[in-house]
């Protein structure tokens, strides 16, 4: 009852604020480009077992709300082709159905909307976040031994949202949605089953209109207008392998990549991967009794990706195959998630460059988190 109360009193803070700030008049009669809104809402649902070691975990439904910052900024030309997205902060709180075991879970993240074929269906936003999350409550050996989930309280958090537009009032939107966020440590530290918690939504956002002109053709870089473009990346990681608690090994990536341009926001991506991974010396001896060479610690492979394009922001999503791998254990596929930010530093000398973060997995199992620095090789 208490939980129920406290979320309660939540919800009702933001609701007032929200109401409050529709006051302004500017943001009902003036555009309302760049400036910022508090949107709130409540979120119901139940952590989801993907696993069966989660089964004796879900003991109950989840019960939240979030706080999120948006805005409507200045025209840029990417933000055209997306259908002019709205962006800003989330700020979220959501109980798990099993304080006990998962505790409560916290996040920041950053996190934008599109309009989904606004010719058909213009009342439908897609979302994607991408942050830190908190978790009150961690894998340990003395007191919580029976809930090998997540064991580190900071982790990265992500957030895919989708969103209907249900009543249209005069001074804001009510909007109902499904949300799903996501909490792991990328294999950093096991065990890491990670959770998704998927809840429905209810949430009220200002009704901010579209911009007026303030075209900057600066914005248009030249990585964004390249069709075709050959990166070099190099990235490095840390994870557990063997078991929780143990030593913490490097891992060492290494990719020559081509993208080929479909349209203004998409591209197909194609590459070459290397890695080095000194854990899987640790797991030929544990699992194989061999005392592995630095052959056997090696992977070679090769990746397709699908490519979409914010400006100097890039996310990917990569499918690959293994051509060389003498661990045999983890299959012969593997997948990335990967973003990268142009620098587009040309007074520096940096206007090729970019840094790089991703995470490597086998399908639902997270292998480990990379950052690294690249730089493209040929642009046209």
């Amino acid at each position: 009852m208490e939980k129920a109360l406290a979320i309660l009193i939540i919800w009702l803070v933001c609701t007032v604020e929200g109401i409050h700030a529709q006051s302004k008049p500017t943001w009902v009669t003036g555009d309302t480009t760049g400036k910022y809104h508090f949107s709130p809402g409540i979120n119901v649902g139940s952590i989801v077992p993907h696993r069966s070691s989660m089964q004796n975990v879900i003991k109950g439904h989840s019960a939240g709300c979030a706080l999120q910052m948006l805005h409507r900024p200045p025209h840029r030309f990417w933000r055209m082709d997306h259908r002019q997205p709205i962006d800003g902060w989330d700020l979220y709180f959501s109980t798990t159905g099993n304080p006990k075991q998962l505790g409560y879970q916290i996040g920041l993240a950053y996190i934008i909307y599109r309009r989904i074929l606004p010719k058909y269906l213009k009342n439908w936003w897609w979302g994607n976040g991408l942050g830190i999350g908190y978790s009150t409550k961690i894998w340990d050996l003395k007191e919580n031994h029976q809930a090998p989930i997540i064991s580190t309280h900071f982790n990265a958090e992500m957030i895919l949202h989708l969103q209907y537009e249900l009543y249209h009032l005069r001074k804001f939107n009510v909007l109902t949605g499904l949300r799903v966020t996501h909490l792991s440590n990328g294999a950093y530290q096991l065990p890491n089953l990670g959770t998704n918690n998927i809840q429905l939504t209810l949430s009220l956002q200002p009704r901010m209109s579209l911009p007026q002109g303030n075209y900057n053709y600066i914005d248009i870089l030249p990585a964004y207008q390249s069709s075709q473009i050959l990166s070099w990346i190099g990235s490095a990681g840390a994870k557990e392998t063997f078991q929780p608690l143990g030593k913490k090994y490097g891992v060492w990536n290494s990719q020559l990549t081509y993208a080929k341009r479909i349209n203004e926001r998409h591209r197909w991506v194609a590459g070459i991967d290397y890695l080095y991974q000194p854990a899987l010396e640790k797991l030929w001896w544990e699992y194989k009794g061999i005392k592995a060479s630095n052959l056997q610690c090696m992977q070679w492979g090769v990746n397709i990706g699908y490519q979409t394009v914010f400006g100097k922001t890039w996310f990917t999503i990569h499918q690959g195959y293994y051509l060389y791998s003498p661990w045999k254990d983890n299959g012969k596929l593997y997948h990335r998630l990967s973003i990268r930010r142009n620098l587009n530093r040309h007074e520096y000398g940096m206007k090729h460059a970019f840094v790089y973060a991703a995470l490597f997995t086998h399908f639902a199992k997270a292998d480990h988190a990379e950052i690294g620095i690249g730089w493209d090789l040929y642009r046209r």
